[in-house]
């Protein structure tokens, strides 16, 4: 495992895959609170999986992990009504774990094709909330056949984030 901290606060880790390829942060997002892209394959056969993790502020709420972490489901809902969305106790701590099946559609101009290019995915994020900030990480991976491989590694990685003083 490697473990990121050349683009997150010193005081936030996470524990990356073995493989992982990093990917240069779009023009923009780091101002939005985006640390980490890349990209990485697990299992056998490999399921190719992107990541993303993100950190943000959270405004001071004098309350437990758990109360903070279900305050984020209500407004998550809003945003993304058919995600499945709920808290779940990880091992450092209680984070809001959504699961969402989709599509991403890419225009031609883009691959090049006469038609756009529909490719099916399923995204977790996990938000980790520790009272001061919330670190996000989404994965994503191709296909609904992938699922399981998308949902355990966005578990485990938000399992392995230790964030600190």
């Amino acid at each position: 495992m490697v473990t990121a901290q050349s683009r997150i606060p010193d005081s936030v880790r996470i524990a990356l895959p073995e493989g992982f390829e990093s990917m240069p942060l779009p023009a923009g997002t780091a101002e939005q609170g985006a640390r980490i892209l890349g990209r990485f394959a697990i299992g056998d056969p490999p399921v190719s999986l992107a990541l993303g993790v993100g950190v943000a502020p959270l405004p001071a709420m004098p309350l437990p992990a758990v109360a903070i972490a279900s305050s984020l489901v209500v407004p998550y809902r809003r945003r993304h009504p058919a995600a499945q969305v709920g808290v779940a106790m990880l091992a450092n701590g209680p984070a809001l774990v959504a699961l969402h099946a989709g599509e991403y559609r890419l225009p031609p101009q883009l691959t090049g094709a006469r038609e756009e290019l529909l490719l099916p995915r399923i995204k977790a994020e996990v938000q980790v909330p520790d009272g001061k900030r919330l670190v996000v990480i989404s994965v994503t991976g191709a296909g609904p056949d992938g699922w399981p491989a998308v949902l355990a590694e966005a578990t485990r990685l938000a399992g392995s984030v230790a964030i600190g003083q």
